[in-house]
């Protein structure tokens, strides 16, 4: 019974390490017949046989686009829309003037350093957060593993935020893997007797190593993602006041910064 729950558990984390996929774009040929005459049936097995080939000829981009291999798929268009940009925005500036076209230039070059360096960055974010993810998984803790994913799927802003959030990670691993070690047991006799006080014990026993690392792993990803998002060459767009608040009976009447901040203070409350 334990070889099994152990090789259960080995192939969880491996499955899930190995199956995330991001940015993937499937493109299948469109299925047509034209004066020709089949039955409901024949027409399902040739929409299902035409449809299962185009996926077998796309399966190459599902392969690239996995997070454990760095998903070259999304590295690739991002360093292709840098080599655009080089060259789109200075032709652009070009046709407007000489300044124009050093402004161009300048737009070009960071749109292509930063879609050569934030791809390479945003590849070893991903790399390292699939590995985190099997890491976590071999803990057994669903809460655990919820904290975690809640964490890690809000982006840093820039660079400092990226070191900060992952150095947060890094404590809280250790921290939660040591105190597993006591907490777990006792937890697992609370709901289940005895038998549950050794299996909180294996998973403190198993926690204490793998959130610690868990955390390492993560303080990296977080990292990679921070400067993945300072090499981004896009602006993000910054709301320069509150929303205008609506009565309810809909009129729109004259903006009042008090209204509106006061609206989006009860819905972030909402929230």
């Amino acid at each position: 019974l334990i070889p099994f729950q152990s090789l259960n558990l080995l192939l969880k984390s491996i499955g899930a390490t190995l199956t995330d996929v991001q940015d993937i774009v499937f493109k299948l040929a469109f299925f047509e017949l034209r004066y020709h005459f089949c039955t409901t049936q024949q027409l399902q097995s040739a929409v299902i046989r035409h449809y299962s080939k185009q996926a077998i000829k796309q399966m190459y981009i599902l392969i690239l686009g996995l997070d454990v291999l760095g998903n070259p798929f999304g590295f690739i268009r991002g360093l292709s829309e840098g080599v655009e940009a080089f060259f789109y925005e200075p032709y652009q500036g070009a046709i407007q003037g000489p300044e124009e076209f050093i402004e161009g230039m300048a737009l070009g070059l960071k749109a292509l350093v930063g879609g050569a360096v934030g791809g390479l960055a945003g590849a070893a974010s991903r790399i390292t957060g699939a590995m985190a993810k099997g890491v976590a998984a071999i803990t057994m803790d669903e809460d655990y593993q919820q904290k975690r994913r809640e964490a890690m799927n809000k982006q840093p802003t820039g660079l400092r935020e990226g070191i900060t959030r992952g150095g947060k990670g890094l404590v809280s691993g250790f921290v939660s893997g040591i105190t597993g070690i006591v907490t777990k047991p006792i937890r697992g006799a609370q709901e289940e007797g005895a038998a549950g006080f050794f299996k909180g014990v294996g998973k403190g026993l198993v926690g204490a190593v793998a959130r610690p690392t868990g955390g390492i792993i993560d303080m990296a990803s977080s990292t990679f993602q921070g400067i993945k998002k300072v090499a981004d060459s896009s602006e993000d767009v910054i709301s320069l006041r509150p929303p205008r608040f609506f009565g309810e009976d809909g009129v729109i009447r004259p903006y009042r910064l008090r209204d509106g901040t006061g609206s989006q203070m009860l819905q972030v409350k909402k929230m």
